[in-house]
């Protein structure tokens, strides 16, 4: 066969693949108008073409980029298959094609990469290849000690429950991350419900803090934010505890308690978000003024976002992210807290140097091996200890087996476990509605009938119905619109609705994921109340931002939210959605008890099935590691 028919077979392949694709449904129709794109207006090949629809309808579903040999997987994903061009063909006429970037400089104007066997779209690459250079820099840079190491050792012993001088029993892992946040630009603090997480970032603070004073400086700037609202005030609310706790036991002195913020942001506002502009206020060359930045919820931060904030955080300060890599990965695309662990090590492990600053700081012996050399090696500190009350052991040993992937512990948990904390139901949609309306209604009314808006948001905090699905029977949208009409009203606005904003807006001071209620005051005037930083404030409903109620949500909305009681609704049948990640995130946005509707096979298929993201945040990491090349672009 000739060079000339054997380029044309490939490209005939690609081109049936592509129409059988779209025939199928399985692409939709901006992924068909960027192929269209590609081949008509750039005369790029239908190889090319094919990949270029397939990246752009891989980060619809969440991957950032994808291997060529995955492929297959992603399509299967999409619930279709076809025939693709043969691996080593396809990848020649990629690599061959000048519509596509094949290295980190890429061409200029090339809307497609393929780099290290990967497709992805070009803004998508360059992400990832900044956002892991500024990370390789950041990682290798240390903080100078302090001036009184002795000082900062009788802090931290005090901060966590010993005498200056006394010796631990144990390494105490959140003492252990607050000395790390003291020496590294560069922190991922992670670890499952209930294990400290918060309680570690205010201390954290409080050690800065005295750090400072400690070097004579200026108390240094701290910024605290999440990716939603409501995540970013249950941070504000839990150190604000923590502070208040400490200062009684008489852990930390007023005067250092008082420089700490207890008021924290949504990223966006951070950043300083423009409507209708893809950039921020604050980048490169205009970066935040903060010395330390501290991130919650990490898991939900998704990769152009982190790249923005990665990117505008200055070198010389330090970036703390918190999460739980178990949780559900983002939205949109990128599994970034994912790949940052996975660069990192398991957080329970120290590089020598690092060791020996901790063990000298904490008066404990930290010789812990360091088995990874990753590019992010040490840059993590995994807690593992749970510290919540009693009352929720189980719930923290159900979330144990889902992080192990544990079934036959999961699902005994559901047939043995105690009714009051753990319990399971299953039936048809009928059935489903009795049992909400014994199980949902009566703190939803309470919320109605509460004595004033700020009481009613509290009180919202209790309950939730979280659904694996946003539409159907089995959906979000559906249980939101029957506990509306069981609620005893048929208008848009009624008194004590709950809403959540859907979408930020800068100009209200409102941002996605933030609570509200619908109130009717002395006059009969219906305003919708938020609890935002500048205390409760109300909007009329027609001047609010894109916002839906707020009863029923989807799993996914509900990450950076915690409430007593989680009512879970799973689908009657198997669902691509449905995960052990899923479950995971569900299941622990409860306090204290949690209420599950769905089949044990149900639960058993979800338990089968992991979150699939796809990423090269990790290879180019440890790429540039490995070569020494840390250049910023």
């Amino acid at each position: 066969m000739s060079d000339r028919t054997h380029e044309d077979r490939i490209h005939a392949d690609a081109a049936r693949a592509l129409h059988r694709l779209q025939a199928d449904g399985a692409l939709r129709q901006v992924d068909a108008d960027f192929a269209a794109l590609l081949r008509d207006r750039l005369h790029a090949s239908p190889a090319v073409a094919l990949a270029g629809a397939l990246a752009m309808r891989a980060v619809a579903a969440g991957h950032s980029s994808v291997a060529l040999g995955d492929v297959p997987r992603l399509l299967d994903a999409l619930g279709t298959s076809t025939q693709l061009p043969e691996l080593d063909d396809w990848r020649a006429a990629l690599q061959a094609d000048a519509c596509v970037a094949t290295d980190d400089a890429g061409q200029a104007g090339t809307l497609l990469d393929f780099s290290r066997d990967r497709i992805a779209l070009r803004r998508y690459a360059r992400y990832e290849q900044a956002l892991a250079q500024r990370l390789t820099v950041r990682a290798a840079h240390r903080h100078e000690a302090t001036a009184d190491p002795a000082a900062l050792r009788a802090l931290l012993a005090r901060l966590f429950g010993r005498e200056a001088g006394e010796a631990p029993p144990m390494l105490d892992r959140q003492a252990l991350a607050v000395a790390m946040a003291l020496r590294r630009r560069l922190l991922l603090v992670t670890g499952g419900p209930g294990t400290g997480k918060t309680t570690t970032v205010a201390r954290l603070l409080v050690a800065v803090i005295e750090a400072a004073r400690l070097r004579g400086e200026a108390t240094p700037r701290i910024a605290l934010a999440a990716p939603t609202g409501r995540a970013a005030a249950r941070l504000a609310e839990a150190i604000d505890g923590v502070l208040r706790a400490d200062l009684a036991a008489g852990r930390i002195d007023a005067d250092i308690a008082a420089q700490v913020p207890t008021q924290a942001r949504t990223l966006h506002r951070l950043l300083g978000w423009q409507p209708g502009r893809v950039g921020f206020r604050h980048h490169a060359g205009h970066p935040l003024r903060e010395d330390l930045v501290v991130v919650d919820e990490a898991s939900m931060v998704d990769l152009p976002l982190m790249a923005k904030l990665v990117e505008a955080v200055p070198e010389t300060a330090t970036l703390v992210l918190i999460g739980d890599p178990d949780q559900l990965p983002a939205v949109e695309a990128g599994d970034v807290l994912g790949g940052l662990c996975a660069a990192s090590g398991d957080g329970l492990s120290l590089p020598a140097d690092d060791a020996a600053f901790a063990t000298a700081l904490l008066g404990t012996d930290v010789s812990l091996a360091q088995a990874d050399t990753g590019p992010l090696a040490g840059a993590r500190v995994h807690l593992l200890h749970g510290w919540r009350q009693a009352g929720a052991a189980p719930l923290q040993a159900l979330a144990g087996a889902l992080q192990r992937g544990d079934r036959d512990a999961v699902l005994e948990a559901f047939v043995a476990g105690d009714e009051a904390v753990l319990s399971r139901r299953h039936g048809d949609v009928a059935a489903l509605a009795e049992a909400l309306r014994r199980e949902a209604l009566p703190a939803f009314a309470a919320v109605r009938d509460a004595d004033d808006p700020g009481r009613a948001l509290a009180l919202a905090a209790r309950c939730r119905i979280l659904a694996a699905l946003r539409r159907g029977p089995f959906g979000a949208e559906h249980w939101n619109a029957w506990c509306a009409a069981e609620l005893g009203e048929r208008t848009p606005y009624f008194h004590g609705r709950l809403l959540m904003i859907a979408a930020n807006s800068e100009r209200h001071g409102l941002y996605n994921g933030d609570l509200g209620v619908v109130w009717r005051d002395r006059q009969g005037e219906l305003a919708a109340w938020f609890d935002t930083p500048q205390g409760l404030r109300a909007w009329r409903p027609a001047q609010l931002p894109v916002h839906a109620s707020a009863y029923a949500t989807t799993v996914h909305k509900a990450q950076g939210s915690e409430f007593d009681r989680v009512l879970l609704v799973l689908p009657d049948s198997d669902a691509r959605v449905l995960s052990r990640e899923l479950l995971y995130t569900a299941l622990t946005r409860a306090r204290r008890s949690v209420w599950i509707w769905g089949a044990l096979e149900t639960l058993d298929r979800a338990l089968e099935r992991r979150t699939w993201r796809e990423s090269g945040l990790e290879a180019r990491l440890r790429r540039l590691s490995a070569s020494g090349e840390c250049r910023v672009p």
